[in-house]
């Protein structure tokens, strides 16, 4: 049974919940309406915001009237030896004048005017080409030393004819060309570069060099140099230098022991062979015993000769690293397609390399074991290469260049292979270049 005291409140709930009492009207119209709090924050904002755009537009003012209301101050007048009369004109309306020839050349320093000044050379603020002054003015006995300049006031000088001046929109400061005479433009560039990279291979349809590059892992590929470009135009340029390439694989799967010079003498110059897919790696040091499970390593040892693997040898690598470097001699075209501090560049061009180190080692770090040289390799190679990258400008005459670069090498790599071994890569080229 349900308790209606100790829910009491429950009762009054249930049983008023549809009941709406309503407050007499005039009630409402005694009630005084709610007071507008102003936040302090948001004063003390309005009022920084007022202080800070009056800084500015004073700030603004200040600018345009001095870059608008600065003096022009000439550096020089000539002045004539002989009495000659002064001249009233129209500045504005002058014609060009020659300078006389017993017309001397005096420099001016700018000084304040004296008091009770009446008259002054009206200087519009502009002129439209180099312009000289042809005056004549007493010169103080003070000022009569050979290598000082005169100085002298507004109020002393009287124009006699001036070179005509242009309409006031056009600056009379001189600027640096102006005064130096128009510097040569930069066409000349000097740089150093490197450019690290993935190398591909692909097997076409031979099933014997598909399985050698199945078992063959690629190894990272770099090439760096000097460059000398050279502009053509603002936009096209030709460069050229001299750089290293360093190419190669990591043959896998390949046991190499050492110690077989000492169970085991022979006059012959290798005696163990190993067949990769850029040529045929000759094992020159007589003291390593080489063996896999692929059929790729060849031997001179005869059958009826003493079984090296019963040798008590010790293993000393698991794989053979093979390694091509070569000097290359570049000819590249590199065109700007946007031209601003941060630019972009397309670039494309050959490359001839010429083999200077063709070596196999085994080994890891810094315990490497020279195993021998790979025959067949080409001594020569040609390669393409094109590049998109960005160039920026870090100063008037230092470059930063980033770019993807893709290469193709265009005659074999390999001698034994012959055309079906043509590796590319895809890196990124880097480097530095000051202009001059």
């Amino acid at each position: 049974m349900f308790e209606r005291e100790p829910n009491i409140d429950i009762v009054f709930r249930n049983g008023l919940k549809n009941l709406e009492v309503l407050p007499p009207a005039d009630v409402w119209d005694s009630i005084p309406p709610m007071p507008l709090r102003h936040s302090r924050l948001r004063v003390i904002s309005g009022i920084a915001a007022g202080v800070a755009a009056m800084v500015s537009l004073t700030l603004l003012a200040t600018w345009y009237v001095r870059n608008n209301n600065s003096p022009v101050l000439l550096s020089e007048v000539t002045t004539l030896d002989s009495d000659a009369g002064d001249l009233m004109l129209d500045i504005a309306k002058a014609m060009p004048v020659s300078r006389p020839a017993e017309a001397k050349i005096i420099n001016l320093i700018s000084t304040a005017t004296p008091s009770g000044n009446d008259g002054q050379i009206p200087v519009p603020p502009t002129v439209s080409e180099t312009t000289e002054l042809v005056a004549s003015a007493d010169i103080p006995a003070t000022d009569d030393v050979p290598d000082r300049p005169a100085r002298l006031f507004t109020d002393e000088i009287n124009v006699v004819a001036a070179g005509r001046f242009d309409e006031a929109t056009k600056n009379l400061k001189p600027s640096v060309s102006d005064l130096t005479g128009v510097k040569a433009a930069q066409r000349f560039l000097v740089g150093a570069s490197l450019s690290p990279a993935m190398g591909f291979s692909r097997s076409g349809e031979n099933a014997r060099l598909a399985e050698l590059i199945n078992s063959e892992k690629t190894r990272p590929a770099y090439t760096t140099g000097v460059s000398v470009a050279y502009k053509i135009s603002d936009r096209l340029s030709i460069q050229s230098g001299i750089g290293l390439s360093s190419i190669g694989q990591t043959i896998s799967d390949v046991a190499v022991y050492a110690g077989l010079s000492n169970h085991y003498a022979v006059k012959s110059s290798y005696l163990y062979s190993v067949e990769t897919a850029s040529g045929l790696i000759l094992a020159g040091n007589t003291d390593l015993y080489l063996t896999d499970s692929k059929d790729r390593v060849g031997t001179l040892i005869q059958g009826n000769m003493a079984d090296p693997s019963k040798y008590n040898l010790t293993r000393v690598g698991s794989d053979i690293q093979q390694v091509f470097r070569y000097l290359e001699l570049p000819v590249m075209l590199r065109y700007k397609l946007i031209d601003r501090k941060v630019g972009l560049n397309l670039s494309g061009g050959l490359a001839y390399g010429v083999l200077v180190d063709n070596s196999a080692y085994t080994g890891q770090g810094s315990e490497l074991i020279r195993v021998g040289h790979t025959e067949g390799v080409s001594s020569f190679n040609i390669s393409s290469q094109v590049g998109l990258g960005m160039e920026y400008n870090i100063s008037r005459k230092v470059i930063f260049n980033l770019e993807p670069v893709f290469r193709y090498y265009v005659t074999p790599l390999s001698e034994i292979s012959g055309s079906l071994y043509k590796p590319y890569s895809v890196g990124f080229s880097s480097g530095f270049f000051f202009k001059f």
